[in-house]
């Protein structure tokens, strides 16, 4: 028999953390596609000015959404 805790603790959602996590994945992408691409020896695209402005905006809006 397993003793359990007669009022268990519910932690509340933490809002903001997913959206915060794919800022992170966005902007870890745009840094590798740029460094590859520089290494290449192309031209940075937009398509890498677009990945790194939505990354850092979903980081915000996470923070924001999480509270602080």
């Amino acid at each position: 028999m397993g003793a359990t805790h007669p009022n268990p603790e519910t932690f509340p959602p933490r809002k903001g953390t997913k959206t915060k996590l794919l800022g992170v994945v966005l902007l870890i992408l745009a840094m590798l596609d740029a460094l590859l691409s520089w290494r290449g020896g192309f031209a940075l695209d937009n398509i890498i000015l677009l990945l790194f402005t939505g990354g850092i905006v979903l980081l915000v809006v996470g923070t924001v959404r999480q509270g602080g």
